[in-house]
């Protein structure tokens, strides 16, 4: 009559006494963990298989030491020979310690012009964009995703126009992906709120995959060999 409540009891013990795992434990806290020796990090923009787009993030530094962070971005939805929707973005970070300075940018939204210039003043990024005007105090972090402590926050600041933008972050658990260097596991987080996406990290911190939906379509970020960019001089200017 006492073995069932004695083994409850014995396996709430257990669970006790075993450690629980901390979020987001197996990726490095190391916000530069994500940077490869060639300073330089590729991506591609699919839907349904198909290349649409690339991003590209190539890093270096200033006379201070703070990291610059140049990111370029190309989207071309076409039917045919005919663009249904076209979008570049261009922008600069500076960050030191771990901590964003400045955000200045350039987008061109399918024919509308969008920016964002902030720059920190203690504890905030001060500035304005085209959804947004005034002081946004941390803790906060821009939507570059270099950084694996991206999904160590739940407010995030559009890089493309400004806008503060929160989302609660959820770890999903440990998936194989196959990259241009071979297969890496990583980390797949899911972020629910103003913004929604799907992110993965590798155990070192660098950003490696991104899944998100807009209208009926579900667009992949994946990380490629930047030397299957197209040359610069065919990149898109803002």
């Amino acid at each position: 009559m006492f073995a069932r409540p004695l083994l409850v009891t014995l396996v709430a013990l257990a669970l006790l006494q075993s450690p629980a795992q901390a979020f987001a434990e197996r990726v490095s806290t190391d916000w530069l963990g994500g940077i490869p020796e060639s300073n330089r990090l590729a991506y591609e923009v699919t839907r349904k298989g198909k290349r649409h787009g690339f991003q590209v993030f190539e890093f270096s530094r200033d006379a201070a030491g703070n990291l610059i962070v140049d990111v370029h971005i190309e989207i071309n939805f076409k039917f045919g020979p005919i663009t249904l929707f076209r979008y570049s973005h261009k922008n600069r970070e500076v960050w030191r310690d771990g901590v964003v300075q400045s955000v200045v940018s350039r987008t061109n939204n399918n024919g509308e012009a969008e920016f964002s210039n902030l720059q920190r003043e203690g504890a905030s990024l001060i500035g304005s964009g085209t959804k947004y005007e005034g002081q946004l105090d941390d803790p906060i972090m821009p939507t570059s995703y270099f950084n694996p402590n991206f999904i160590r926050q739940t407010r995030f600041v559009s890089t493309q126009d400004g806008r503060l933008m929160k989302a609660d972050v959820e770890e999903l658990g440990r998936e194989t992906l196959n990259l241009p260097n071979g297969q890496v596991e990583a980390t797949r987080f899911r972020l629910a709120g103003k913004l929604a996406i799907d992110i993965w990290y590798t155990d070192a911190g660098q950003w490696v995959q991104t899944e998100f939906s807009r209208g009926k379509n579900v667009l992949l970020i994946k990380q490629i060999d930047p030397a299957t960019l197209p040359p610069r001089r065919d990149w898109a200017r803002p």
